[in-house]
C-alpha cells in the first residue's frame, strides 16, 4: 500500500495540513493516520460540505459528539428508524451528518433504501477508530457487519491515530493508499512504566503517592477487578465507566457510582474499561489528571494494553493535557505466543475440518445425520472466523493475530519495553519493581488448580529464591520470609526436600509425577552415598578402623562397616563383602584376613 506523509506543525488541525496539500476534505480510498489524537478528524468531517455517515465504535463518543447538535443524528439502539427517517427528510439541513455505531449501521441503510437515497454515491462513509474493528471482534462481532457495505461507498476512508494494517482483499481490490500525518515537533509524552508481581501493592502505592492530586483517571479493562481494587483499597469517592451491562452488574453488587457514559464532575478516583480508551474527548477545564493504566495478567489477559494503540489512546483522551502518565503491569514469561506461520497453521486446520464436515453435511442423505452434522460443523473453531453471512471475516483473523502480537508483548519485561520505544510517542520510565517472590506468585500458588500445578509452582519459587540467593541479592532473612508463607501448603512438605536435593532440574525431568519423583531422588540417594562411602573421610576412618594382617570375623567386619557408615550418615546396604570395596581380603571359613588397603573406586 502506497503512503504519503503530511506534515503538521505544533496547534495545526488536520484539515489545514490536508489542505496545505491539495485537499480539501479526507480523500477517498484512503487509510488515515493521523499519529496524533484530538487533531480534529471527525470535526473536520462534520464541518465538510458534503453528506457523511460516521461510524464510531462506541455510544459514548457519539453522545460527545452530538451533543446539542441538532443537525446531527446519533445512531445507536436507542435510535429508532422512525428518528433516521425524520432526519434525512428534513429540509433544512444541507449536509446531512449521521454518526453511527457498526451495529446500528443498518437502520441507515434499511430507511434510505425505503426513503429511495442512495447512500453509497450520495454520502461520505468514514470509519472512526478503525483498529477498534480488528481488537474488538473476538468478543463483539458485529462490530464488522458494515465493512461490505463499506466498501460499496464511491468515497469512504478508515481513519485513527493508531491504525492496524488490515488485511482485507477489498483494500487491495479497490487500491487503498496511506496518508500519514507526521508532526514536525516533539509530540512525546513521558510515561512511568512499573513491572510488578505484587499489584495490588503497587498500585496502592502510585495511589498514596498521588494523595493530593485532585483527579486520578485509571483505565483497566475488567469491571470484576475494578470492584475488587475498590473494596481492596477502601476507596470511596470514586465513579466506574464502564458498558450498560456491566453497569447492571454493578448495581446488583450494590455498587452505584457507575455508569456508561463520562459524567462531570469526575470523582477522586475514575475507572474507565476499554470503550473509552479511544475517540472521547474528556475535558476537565483547569485540571490535568493523574493518569494510571493498569495490566494484570493474573486478572485476565485481556487487560493487556497495546503500546501502539491503547496506550497512544488513552494518553490522548485528555485534551488539556495530564499531570503524570503511569502503566503498572505484570508480565508472565509461561505465555504462549503464537508466531504468524503458527497461526496460519492453526486456522488452515480449522478450516480443513469446516470444509470437511460441511461437505459431509452436503452429501449426508439422513435426516437425522444431516442434523447432528450441521450441529456438530457449527461448533467447529472455524465458525469463529466468518462473518453472519458464513463469509470468511478478515478482521477476526486480524484480531487473532493482533492478540498473539499484544501477548508477545508481556512474556518479558524486555520486550514490553522495545514495545513501548517502538511506538515513538513516549519518553520511557522504566522501574523494575519485581522481587523475588510477589504478592501476585502467593496468589497464583493458592489458586493453583491440581497438586501437580501446585507443586510445579511453588518448585519455580523455590528456584527463583535459590537463585537470587547465589547472586548475593538476598540475604538469608529474606529467604526465611519469603519461604514462610510456602509452608502452610503440604506440597511443599513433600517437595522441598526434594528440591534441595535434586534441583529443579531433576523434578522437570520426572515431569512433576510422584512416581518418577519417588525414583530419581532414590537413585540420588544411591549415587550419593556412593560418593561419600569412597570420600576421604570415609576412607581414611575406614583405614583407621581395621588392621591388616589379621583374621576378622565376616560378621564383625560387618558389624564395625555398619557403624562407621551411619556415623557418616550414608544411607547404603552393608553386607559381609562389602569390605572387599576397600581392602585386598583371603577368605578362610567364616573370616576375611585384609591383605591391604586398596580401595576400588
Amino acid at each position: 500500500m502506497k503512503t504519503q506523509f503530511i506534515s503538521i506543525s505544533k496547534n495545526e488541525w488536520l484539515t489545514d495540513a490536508l489542505k496545505n496539500n491539495g485537499y480539501n476534505m479526507i480523500p477517498s480510498n484512503i487509510i488515515l493516520d493521523k499519529t496524533l489524537t484530538g487533531i480534529g478528524a471527525t470535526h473536520g468531517e462534520l464541518q465538510a460540505e458534503r453528506n457523511s455517515i460516521i461510524i464510531e465504535p462506541n455510544v459514548p463518543v457519539i453522545l460527545g459528539k452530538t451533543e446539542n447538535e441538532s443537525n446531527y443524528l446519533a445512531v445507536y439502539a436507542k435510535t429508532t428508524e422512525a428518528q433516521v427517517r425524520a432526519y434525512l427528510k428534513r429540509s433544512d439541513i444541507t449536509y446531512k451528518k449521521l454518526i453511527t455505531t457498526p451495529e446500528s449501521f443498518k437502520k441507515i441503510r434499511k430507511v434510505a433504501i425505503a426513503l429511495n437515497i442512495d447512500i453509497y454515491t450520495d454520502f461520505f462513509c468514514l470509519f472512526d477508530e478503525c483498529e477498534k474493528i480488528t481488537q474488538d471482534s473476538d468478543y463483539r462481532p458485529a462490530i464488522s457487519q458494515p465493512i461490505h457495505d463499506f466498501f460499496r461507498f464511491t468515497n469512504k476512508a478508515f481513519v485513527s491515530a493508531t491504525p492496524l494494517n488490515p488485511s482485507h482483499p477489498e483494500f487491495t481490490n479497490q487500491d487503498f493508499s496511506k496518508i500519514k500525518i507526521q508532526p514536525d515537533f516533539d509530540y512525546k509524552k513521558d510515561i512511568t512504566l512499573i513491572f510488578t508481581n505484587s499489584f495490588i501493592n503497587q498500585v496502592s502505592e502510585a495511589l498514596a503517592n498521588l494523595a493530593e492530586s485532585p483527579c486520578i483517571c485509571i483505565f483497566f479493562n475488567k469491571t470484576d477487578a475494578i470492584n475488587l481494587l475498590i473494596e481492596e483499597l477502601k476507596l470511596t469517592d470514586y465513579k466506574i465507566f464502564c458498558s450498560e451491562k456491566s453497569v447492571k452488574k454493578l448495581n446488583e453488587r450494590f455498587v452505584e457510582n457507575a455508569t456508561d457514559t463520562v459524567e462531570l464532575p469526575l470523582a477522586k478516583y475514575n475507572f474507565f474499561t476499554c470503550r473509552f480508551y479511544s475517540g472521547l474527548d474528556i475535558v476537565l477545564g483547569n485540571i490535568n489528571p493523574d493518569v494510571i493504566i493498569l495490566t494484570n495478567l493474573a486478572t485476565a489477559n485481556y487487560t493487556a494494553i497495546d503500546p501502539f494503540t491503547d496506550a497512544v489512546q488513552i494518553q490522548g483522551r485528555f485534551r488539556s493535557g495530564f499531570n503524570s502518565l503511569t502503566h503498572i503491569t505484570t508480565i508472565n514469561p509461561q505465555m504462549k505466543a503464537l508466531s504468524t506461520k503458527e497461526i496460519e497453521t492453526k486456522i488452515a486446520v480449522f478450516k480443513e475440518n469446516y470444509e470437511t464436515a460441511r461437505a459431509n453435511h452436503s452429501t449426508e442423505t439422513d435426516t437425522f445425520r444431516k442434523q447432528a452434522l450441521l450441529e456438530d460443523m457449527n461448533n467447529l473453531k472455524y465458525n469463529d472466523f466468518l462473518d453472519e453471512n458464513g463469509e470468511i471475516n478478515h478482521f477476526a483473523i486480524d484480531n487473532y493475530h493482533n492478540e498473539e502480537r499484544v501477548k508477545g508483548y508481556y512474556q518479558s519485561m524486555q520486550n514490553l519495553i522495545t514495545a513501548y520505544q517502538g511506538t515513538l510517542h513516549f519518553n520511557l520510565n522504566v522501574v523494575n519493581a519485581i522481587a523475588t517472590v510477589g504478592q501476585d506468585d502467593y496468589m497464583i500458588i493458592s489458586t493453583a488448580k491440581g497438586v501437580k500445578e501446585r507443586m510445579k509452582m511453588i518448585v519455580e519459587t523455590l528456584e527463583r529464591i535459590r537463585i537470587d540467593c547465589e547472586n548475593g541479592l538476598l540475604d538469608d532473612e529474606r529467604r526465611k520470609e519469603y519461604i514462610r508463607p510456602l509452608k502452610g501448603y503440604a506440597e511443599y512438605q513433600y517437595i522441598a526436600p526434594i528440591f534441595y536435593k535434586i534441583g529443579i532440574k531433576g523434578i522437570e525431568k520426572a515431569n512433576y509425577l510422584k512416581g518418577e519423583i519417588n525414583k530419581a531422588v532414590k537413585q540420588y540417594d544411591k549415587e550419593q552415598a556412593e560418593k561419600l562411602r569412597f570420600s576421604p573421610e570415609v576412607l581414611k576412618a575406614i583405614e583407621a578402623e581395621f588392621e591388616t594382617g589379621e583374621y576378622i570375623a565376616k560378621e564383625a567386619i560387618k558389624v564395625r562397616l555398619k557403624n562407621l557408615y551411619n556415623a557418616f550418615h550414608i544411607d547404603y546396604k552393608v553386607t559381609q563383602d562389602i569390605i572387599k570395596d576397600y581392602f585386598d581380603t583371603k577368605v578362610h571359613g567364616a573370616s576375611y584376613k585384609l591383605v591391604r588397603f586398596n580401595p576400588k573406586r
